[in-house]
């Protein structure tokens, strides 16, 4: 077991390595360990084997992170018809809505060093010209609400009818990308301030790496890969279900339940897990520890709280199941046995600026 946990180390050993303190002491074997012992014993070796197998998928180092990052101005470039990046940038406006602390204040300031490392270009030297583009990066796109809430409050600012008239498109780039949301949030905002981004197709998504989360299988979805943790039904995951509809007085009844288990046939070809009987294994493993951490839990507060990761208050399922990882934090949107730190649970990725919700 030593060795396998050396192998996930090469992987995630640089996980807020920019943060070790007195409290955080860095990614390391006896972390691991400590870990993976809160799991049943016969379960231990096979964990770390499947983590073996996917992190090197879903786990985004900051270098090769950043050099996507700096490439995608190149991109941006091309897909809006500008000459140069500076050109392009001349005419771009970088949305800075979040507050000291967030996510996406910690983004800009890399992006900052990447553009005058590539373009000589600062942040605050883009957007001289008129302004043609507003580009939004953060490092998840999960539900989306966050992202919604800032464009509609952008928008709304700048003035509904003024935004219908300028043509200004926005530019969306993640780190992670939950494919659910991207259908989601467009119309989400239409609903809120009358501008139909899709339609009008002046809303455009980038990332990094594609969570194929989106449960509608249709002709727009026709084989996802369901690249993250997403159970088949079973006894525990219906009774948790149950649980966690009378954990809370509602005011609304929940919904999405037709959602929350993954239908059996997809995806149609293994490629993200080792294979489709160690998936379901894994998958059941996840679900049932975290089910045991919020029973544990003395008094629920959080209505999104789920064993696979946060997820809307209203959706009777069993969570986000996000499997991908940054270097510089983990969103509440992964499994609880991942990030949850209270309950006298040992997380693997201790979370950065945020409580457990």
């Amino acid at each position: 077991m030593d060795e396998l946990i050396e192998d996930i180390l090469e992987t995630i050993g640089g996980y807020r390595e920019e943060d070790v303190n007195w409290a955080f002491k860095g990614m390391s074997a006896e972390r691991v360990k400590n870990w993976i012992n809160q799991f049943d014993e016969e379960d231990r070796e096979f964990l770390l084997n499947e983590l073996k197998h996917i992190l090197p998928k879903s786990y985004l180092s900051k270098e090769d992170t950043l050099e996507t990052f700096g490439g995608e101005f190149e991109v941006l470039r091309k897909d809006f018809g500008y000459e140069t990046v500076n050109d392009f940038l001349d005419e771009t406006r970088f949305l800075d809505c979040q507050e000291e602390l967030k996510s996406q204040k910690v983004l800009l300031g890399l992006i900052d060093e990447v553009l005058f490392e590539k373009y000589g270009y600062r942040i605050k030297d883009c957007g001289k010209k008129e302004i043609k583009n507003w580009l939004y990066i953060d490092d998840v796109l999960a539900s989306g609400k966050t992202f919604k809430d800032d464009i509609i409050e952008e928008i709304q600012k700048y003035g509904n009818e003024e935004f219908k008239e300028s043509r200004i498109r926005i530019i969306a780039s993640f780190f992670i990308l939950h494919t659910w949301a991207v259908v989601n949030v467009p119309y989400a905002i239409a609903q809120s301030v009358g501008v139909e981004l899709e339609k009008e197709k002046r809303i455009s998504f980038y990332r990094v790496s594609e969570i194929e989360n989106n449960p509608r299988i249709n002709a727009y979805n026709p084989s996802p890969k369901f690249n993250h943790v997403y159970p088949l039904k079973g006894q525990e995951g219906e009774e948790f279900l149950d649980f966690i509809e009378a954990a809370f007085d509602r005011q609304y009844p929940m919904g999405q339940e037709q959602f929350a288990f993954r239908d059996p046939n997809y995806p149609k070809e293994e490629k993200f897990y080792s294979s489709k009987e160690n998936r379901i294994r894994y998958e059941n493993i996840l679900l049932n520890k975290g089910i045991e951490i919020i029973k544990s839990i003395d008094e629920l507060r959080a209505r999104g709280i789920r064993p696979l990761g946060m997820a809307p208050s209203s959706y009777k399922t069993l969570g986000t199941g996000s499997h991908f990882f940054t270097w510089r934090n983990i969103s509440n949107t992964c499994p609880l046995v991942f990030w949850w730190g209270a309950n006298d649970w040992q997380p693997l990725f201790p979370v950065k600026n945020r409580g457990n919700g």
